[in-house]
Protein backbone atom coordinates (compact mmCIF):
# COMPACT_ATOMS: atom_id res chain seq x y z
CA UNK A 1 0.00 0.00 0.00
CA UNK A 2 2.99 2.53 0.86
CA UNK A 3 4.73 1.61 -2.32
CA UNK A 4 1.58 2.05 -4.62
CA UNK A 5 1.33 5.67 -3.13
CA UNK A 6 4.70 6.43 -3.03
CA UNK A 7 4.10 5.91 -7.10
CA UNK A 8 0.93 7.98 -7.23
CA UNK A 9 3.01 10.89 -5.77
CA UNK A 10 5.51 10.51 -8.27
CA UNK A 11 3.34 9.94 -11.03
CA UNK A 12 1.55 13.55 -9.80
CA UNK A 13 4.91 15.03 -9.15
CA UNK A 14 5.71 14.50 -12.77
CA UNK A 15 2.60 15.66 -14.13
CA UNK A 16 2.92 18.96 -11.92
CA UNK A 17 5.91 19.36 -13.54
CA UNK A 18 5.63 18.59 -17.00
CA UNK A 19 2.44 20.92 -16.92
CA UNK A 20 4.23 23.89 -15.47
CA UNK A 21 7.66 23.29 -17.48
CA UNK A 22 4.55 23.60 -20.67
CA UNK A 23 3.37 26.54 -19.44
CA UNK A 24 6.84 28.12 -19.15
CA UNK A 25 7.66 27.18 -22.63
CA UNK A 26 3.86 28.62 -23.76
CA UNK A 27 4.66 32.04 -22.47
CA UNK A 28 8.17 32.26 -23.43
CA UNK A 29 7.50 31.17 -27.05
CA UNK A 30 7.70 34.83 -28.11
CA UNK A 31 11.69 34.28 -27.14
CA UNK A 32 12.18 30.90 -28.22
CA UNK A 33 14.87 31.06 -30.70
CA UNK A 34 16.98 34.16 -28.90
CA UNK A 35 16.64 31.47 -25.42
CA UNK A 36 17.33 28.83 -28.19
CA UNK A 37 20.27 30.55 -29.94
CA UNK A 38 21.75 31.88 -25.99
CA UNK A 39 21.94 28.11 -25.13
CA UNK A 40 23.97 27.14 -28.38
CA UNK A 41 26.14 29.62 -27.30
CA UNK A 42 26.84 29.12 -24.16
CA UNK A 43 27.01 25.64 -24.70
CA UNK A 44 29.87 26.21 -27.61
CA UNK A 45 32.00 28.83 -25.37
CA UNK A 46 31.87 26.65 -22.17
CA UNK A 47 35.56 25.06 -23.27
CA UNK A 48 36.72 28.16 -24.52
CA UNK A 49 36.55 30.23 -21.96
CA UNK A 50 37.75 27.87 -19.42
CA UNK A 51 40.92 28.02 -21.88
CA UNK A 52 41.47 31.55 -22.23
CA UNK A 53 40.77 31.84 -17.83
CA UNK A 54 43.30 29.52 -17.74
CA UNK A 55 46.14 31.13 -20.01
CA UNK A 56 45.67 34.60 -18.67
CA UNK A 57 45.51 33.57 -15.46
CA UNK A 58 42.32 35.19 -14.83
CA UNK A 59 38.97 34.30 -13.02
CA UNK A 60 36.41 32.08 -15.29
CA UNK A 61 33.77 34.70 -14.57
CA UNK A 62 36.51 37.79 -16.03
CA UNK A 63 37.14 35.43 -19.10
CA UNK A 64 33.71 34.45 -19.41
CA UNK A 65 32.99 38.36 -19.31
CA UNK A 66 35.66 40.00 -21.73
CA UNK A 67 34.75 36.62 -24.34
CA UNK A 68 31.23 37.41 -25.01
CA UNK A 69 31.56 41.62 -25.02
CA UNK A 70 34.55 41.07 -27.60
CA UNK A 71 32.40 38.67 -29.04
CA UNK A 72 28.84 40.49 -29.17
CA UNK A 73 31.14 43.77 -30.58
CA UNK A 74 32.57 41.46 -33.26
CA UNK A 75 29.27 40.44 -34.53
CA UNK A 76 26.70 43.17 -33.66
CA UNK A 77 29.46 46.26 -34.83
CA UNK A 78 29.40 45.05 -38.81
CA UNK A 79 25.15 43.97 -38.86
CA UNK A 80 24.40 47.34 -37.60
CA UNK A 81 26.15 49.37 -39.68
CA UNK A 82 25.05 47.03 -42.40
CA UNK A 83 21.45 47.61 -41.31
CA UNK A 84 22.21 51.76 -41.34
CA UNK A 85 23.85 51.60 -44.71
CA UNK A 86 20.19 50.12 -45.97
CA UNK A 87 18.28 52.06 -44.27
CA UNK A 88 20.20 55.19 -45.72
CA UNK A 89 19.69 53.97 -49.14
CA UNK A 90 16.06 52.80 -49.40
CA UNK A 91 14.19 53.90 -45.99
CA UNK A 92 13.66 57.41 -47.68
CA UNK A 93 12.36 57.07 -51.12
CA UNK A 94 12.23 60.65 -51.99
CA UNK A 95 15.97 61.35 -51.82
CA UNK A 96 16.37 58.34 -54.72
CA UNK A 97 18.74 56.84 -53.60
CA UNK A 98 16.95 53.43 -54.24
CA UNK A 99 17.34 54.55 -57.56
CA UNK A 100 21.08 55.55 -57.37
CA UNK A 101 21.89 52.31 -55.53
CA UNK A 102 20.39 50.61 -58.52
CA UNK A 103 22.34 52.53 -61.57
CA UNK A 104 24.97 50.63 -60.30
CA UNK A 105 24.43 47.31 -61.95
CA UNK A 106 23.18 49.67 -64.85
CA UNK A 107 26.78 48.68 -66.58
CA UNK A 108 25.76 44.81 -65.86
CA UNK A 109 22.26 44.95 -67.32
CA UNK A 110 23.86 46.46 -70.47
CA UNK A 111 26.58 44.14 -70.89
CA UNK A 112 23.86 41.12 -70.67
CA UNK A 113 21.39 42.92 -73.15
CA UNK A 114 24.54 43.92 -75.83
CA UNK A 115 25.20 40.27 -75.98
CA UNK A 116 21.48 38.97 -76.33
CA UNK A 117 20.90 41.49 -79.26
CA UNK A 118 24.33 40.18 -81.11
CA UNK A 119 23.04 36.68 -80.79
CA UNK A 120 19.64 38.41 -82.25
CA UNK A 121 21.20 39.21 -85.46
CA UNK A 122 23.27 36.54 -85.66
CA UNK A 123 20.32 34.58 -85.39
CA UNK A 124 17.69 36.91 -86.49
CA UNK A 125 15.19 35.60 -83.39
CA UNK A 126 15.02 38.77 -81.34
CA UNK A 127 15.68 37.78 -77.95
CA UNK A 128 17.11 41.16 -76.95
CA UNK A 129 13.63 42.58 -75.86
CA UNK A 130 11.85 40.19 -74.08
CA UNK A 131 15.09 40.00 -71.78
CA UNK A 132 15.65 43.82 -71.84
CA UNK A 133 11.68 44.35 -70.48
CA UNK A 134 12.23 41.35 -67.77
CA UNK A 135 15.71 42.57 -66.69
CA UNK A 136 14.08 45.97 -65.81
CA UNK A 137 11.06 44.55 -64.34
CA UNK A 138 12.93 42.22 -62.37
CA UNK A 139 14.89 45.36 -61.15
CA UNK A 140 12.03 47.70 -60.30
CA UNK A 141 10.76 44.61 -58.56
CA UNK A 142 13.69 43.98 -56.41
CA UNK A 143 13.50 47.32 -55.78
CA UNK A 144 10.59 47.36 -54.45
CA UNK A 145 11.02 44.15 -52.26
CA UNK A 146 13.84 45.98 -50.84
CA UNK A 147 12.02 49.24 -49.79
CA UNK A 148 9.15 47.26 -48.45
CA UNK A 149 11.42 44.73 -46.60
CA UNK A 150 13.37 47.90 -44.86
CA UNK A 151 9.97 49.45 -43.59
CA UNK A 152 8.44 46.25 -42.51
CA UNK A 153 12.20 45.49 -40.67
CA UNK A 154 12.00 49.21 -39.39
CA UNK A 155 8.50 48.50 -37.86
CA UNK A 156 9.89 45.09 -36.28
CA UNK A 157 13.19 47.12 -34.92
CA UNK A 158 11.71 46.74 -31.40
CA UNK A 159 11.06 43.10 -31.69
CA UNK A 160 14.25 42.87 -32.54
CA UNK A 161 15.65 44.97 -30.01
CA UNK A 162 13.67 43.10 -27.04
CA UNK A 163 14.84 39.84 -28.52
CA UNK A 164 18.39 40.54 -28.76
CA UNK A 165 18.14 42.17 -25.25
CA UNK A 166 16.81 38.54 -24.18
CA UNK A 167 19.74 37.09 -25.93
CA UNK A 168 22.41 38.69 -24.57
CA UNK A 169 21.25 38.44 -21.22
CA UNK A 170 20.35 35.12 -21.06
CA UNK A 171 23.65 34.14 -22.50
CA UNK A 172 25.34 36.07 -19.85
CA UNK A 173 23.59 34.20 -16.89
CA UNK A 174 23.78 30.84 -18.59
CA UNK A 175 27.45 30.94 -19.21
CA UNK A 176 28.00 32.85 -15.45
CA UNK A 177 26.46 29.74 -14.09
CA UNK A 178 27.33 26.61 -16.47
CA UNK A 179 28.75 24.80 -13.73
CA UNK A 180 25.74 24.84 -11.63
CA UNK A 181 23.46 24.39 -14.78
CA UNK A 182 25.59 21.13 -15.30
CA UNK A 183 25.20 20.08 -11.99
CA UNK A 184 21.41 20.49 -12.09
CA UNK A 185 21.23 18.57 -15.19
CA UNK A 186 23.08 15.46 -13.72
CA UNK A 187 20.84 15.50 -10.50
CA UNK A 188 17.43 15.45 -12.15
CA UNK A 189 18.52 13.56 -15.56
CA UNK A 190 16.66 10.91 -15.95
CA UNK A 191 19.39 8.45 -17.62
CA UNK A 192 22.18 7.44 -15.84
CA UNK A 193 25.19 9.51 -14.48
CA UNK A 194 27.59 8.43 -17.01
CA UNK A 195 25.36 8.63 -19.92
CA UNK A 196 23.92 12.11 -19.12
CA UNK A 197 27.69 13.13 -19.02
CA UNK A 198 28.31 11.68 -22.16
CA UNK A 199 24.96 13.86 -23.46
CA UNK A 200 26.17 17.00 -22.00
CA UNK A 201 29.67 16.54 -23.85
CA UNK A 202 27.88 15.59 -27.24
CA UNK A 203 25.60 18.47 -26.50
CA UNK A 204 28.78 20.96 -25.70
CA UNK A 205 30.85 19.59 -28.62
CA UNK A 206 27.63 20.45 -31.58
CA UNK A 207 27.54 23.67 -30.09
CA UNK A 208 31.34 24.20 -30.54
CA UNK A 209 31.85 22.62 -33.55
CA UNK A 210 28.97 25.33 -35.28
CA UNK A 211 30.24 28.24 -33.75
CA UNK A 212 33.92 28.13 -34.80
CA UNK A 213 34.09 26.09 -37.82
CA UNK A 214 30.77 28.03 -38.98
CA UNK A 215 31.10 31.81 -37.10
CA UNK A 216 35.47 31.90 -37.43
CA UNK A 217 35.40 30.72 -41.01
CA UNK A 218 31.93 32.80 -42.06
CA UNK A 219 34.01 35.96 -40.18
CA UNK A 220 37.54 35.12 -42.13
CA UNK A 221 35.58 34.98 -45.50
CA UNK A 222 33.81 37.77 -45.13
CA UNK A 223 36.49 40.07 -43.98
CA UNK A 224 38.47 38.86 -47.09
CA UNK A 225 35.10 39.64 -49.80
CA UNK A 226 34.69 42.95 -47.37
CA UNK A 227 38.35 44.03 -47.99
CA UNK A 228 38.59 42.98 -51.53
CA UNK A 229 35.20 45.50 -52.36
CA UNK A 230 36.86 47.75 -50.27
CA UNK A 231 40.40 48.10 -52.08
CA UNK A 232 39.11 47.67 -55.38
CA UNK A 233 36.17 49.94 -54.31
CA UNK A 234 33.36 47.94 -55.43
CA UNK A 235 30.21 47.68 -53.53
CA UNK A 236 29.36 48.99 -50.07
CA UNK A 237 32.06 47.51 -47.38
CA UNK A 238 29.96 46.82 -44.45
CA UNK A 239 26.90 45.13 -46.28
CA UNK A 240 29.15 43.45 -48.80
CA UNK A 241 31.07 42.44 -45.24
CA UNK A 242 27.15 41.60 -43.34
CA UNK A 243 25.70 39.37 -46.62
CA UNK A 244 29.06 37.57 -47.36
CA UNK A 245 29.23 36.34 -43.47
CA UNK A 246 25.86 34.99 -43.67
CA UNK A 247 26.00 33.51 -47.08
CA UNK A 248 29.09 31.88 -45.98
CA UNK A 249 27.28 29.78 -43.51
CA UNK A 250 25.32 27.74 -46.59
CA UNK A 251 27.21 24.75 -47.89
CA UNK A 252 28.16 23.84 -51.68
CA UNK A 253 26.79 28.07 -52.20
CA UNK A 254 29.70 29.74 -49.71
CA UNK A 255 31.11 33.36 -50.11
CA UNK A 256 32.90 32.81 -52.92
CA UNK A 257 29.77 33.59 -55.13
CA UNK A 258 29.49 37.53 -53.48
CA UNK A 259 33.18 37.76 -54.21
CA UNK A 260 32.43 36.69 -58.13
CA UNK A 261 29.40 39.03 -57.88
CA UNK A 262 31.78 41.47 -57.35
CA UNK A 263 34.47 41.06 -60.07
CA UNK A 264 31.47 40.52 -62.75
CA UNK A 265 30.16 44.55 -61.75
CA UNK A 266 34.12 45.54 -62.25
CA UNK A 267 34.34 43.74 -65.27
CA UNK A 268 31.12 45.14 -67.13
CA UNK A 269 32.20 48.28 -65.84
CA UNK A 270 35.47 48.48 -67.88
CA UNK A 271 37.54 48.16 -64.80
CA UNK A 272 39.45 45.05 -65.83
CA UNK A 273 42.03 45.46 -62.83
CA UNK A 274 39.55 45.47 -60.01
CA UNK A 275 37.86 42.46 -61.94
CA UNK A 276 40.81 40.28 -61.84
CA UNK A 277 41.41 41.23 -58.23
CA UNK A 278 38.39 40.50 -57.03
CA UNK A 279 38.24 37.04 -59.07
CA UNK A 280 41.75 36.02 -57.19
CA UNK A 281 39.72 37.21 -53.75
CA UNK A 282 36.88 35.13 -54.45
CA UNK A 283 39.24 32.38 -54.95
CA UNK A 284 41.16 32.51 -51.79
CA UNK A 285 38.00 33.40 -50.17
CA UNK A 286 36.24 30.44 -51.17
CA UNK A 287 39.09 28.00 -50.57
CA UNK A 288 40.20 28.92 -47.60
CA UNK A 289 37.16 26.94 -46.12
CA UNK A 290 39.20 23.89 -46.96
CA UNK A 291 41.98 25.14 -45.30
CA UNK A 292 40.99 26.38 -41.76
CA UNK A 293 37.75 23.91 -41.17
CA UNK A 294 40.28 20.74 -40.56
CA UNK A 295 42.20 22.30 -37.85
CA UNK A 296 38.78 23.87 -35.81
CA UNK A 297 36.68 20.27 -36.54
CA UNK A 298 39.70 18.79 -34.73
CA UNK A 299 39.79 15.54 -36.54
CA UNK A 300 36.09 14.94 -36.11
CA UNK A 301 34.18 12.99 -39.18
CA UNK A 302 33.41 14.89 -42.26
CA UNK A 303 29.92 15.74 -42.63
CA UNK A 304 28.49 15.27 -46.39
CA UNK A 305 27.80 18.65 -48.07
CA UNK A 306 24.70 17.28 -49.81
CA UNK A 307 23.68 16.73 -46.22
CA UNK A 308 24.52 20.09 -44.46
CA UNK A 309 23.21 21.71 -47.63
CA UNK A 310 19.85 20.47 -47.10
CA UNK A 311 19.37 21.07 -42.71
CA UNK A 312 20.75 24.61 -42.83
CA UNK A 313 18.57 25.28 -46.26
CA UNK A 314 15.38 23.54 -44.11
CA UNK A 315 16.33 25.16 -41.19
CA UNK A 316 16.40 28.64 -42.79
CA UNK A 317 12.81 27.93 -44.14
CA UNK A 318 11.16 26.85 -41.48
CA UNK A 319 12.85 28.75 -38.72
CA UNK A 320 13.93 31.96 -40.63
CA UNK A 321 17.46 33.59 -40.67
CA UNK A 322 17.70 31.46 -36.59
CA UNK A 323 17.59 28.78 -38.77
CA UNK A 324 21.53 29.63 -39.88
CA UNK A 325 22.65 28.32 -36.52
CA UNK A 326 20.60 26.29 -35.38
CA UNK A 327 20.53 23.94 -38.60
CA UNK A 328 23.91 22.97 -37.90
CA UNK A 329 23.75 22.67 -34.40
CA UNK A 330 20.71 20.01 -34.88
CA UNK A 331 22.58 18.31 -38.23
CA UNK A 332 25.86 18.01 -35.30
CA UNK A 333 23.54 16.53 -32.43
CA UNK A 334 21.63 14.21 -34.65
CA UNK A 335 25.35 12.96 -35.47
CA UNK A 336 26.68 12.23 -31.58
CA UNK A 337 23.70 11.86 -29.95
CA UNK A 338 22.10 9.07 -32.05
CA UNK A 339 24.99 6.43 -32.12
CA UNK A 340 25.01 7.21 -28.15
CA UNK A 341 21.13 6.08 -27.92
CA UNK A 342 21.59 3.46 -29.93
CA UNK A 343 24.64 2.16 -27.92
CA UNK A 344 22.48 2.27 -24.84
CA UNK A 345 19.76 0.37 -26.32
CA UNK A 346 22.03 -2.77 -27.21
CA UNK A 347 21.52 -5.83 -24.77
Amino acid sequence: MVEVLRTQAKLINWILLIALLGIFIYINIPFLFPLTIAGVFALGLHDFTQVVAKKFHMKPRTAVILTLIGGLLIFWVPISLAVYRVFAYFSNPDNQAAEKAFNQVQPLKNFVISTLQKISDMTGIDVASPAQNLIESTLRFVGQIVINFSSKFLAQLPDVVIASLVFIVVLFALSLKAVEAKTFCQKYSPFSYGFTNDLIQAAKKSCSVTLFSTFVVGIIQASIIGLGSLIFQTGDFWLVLTVTFFVSFIPVIGAAPVGFLLAILAFVGDRIGAGIGLTIVAIFAGTIDNIIKPFLLSGDSEVSAIVAFTCIVGAIIMMGLPGLLIGPVILHLFIRIVPLLLKAMEP
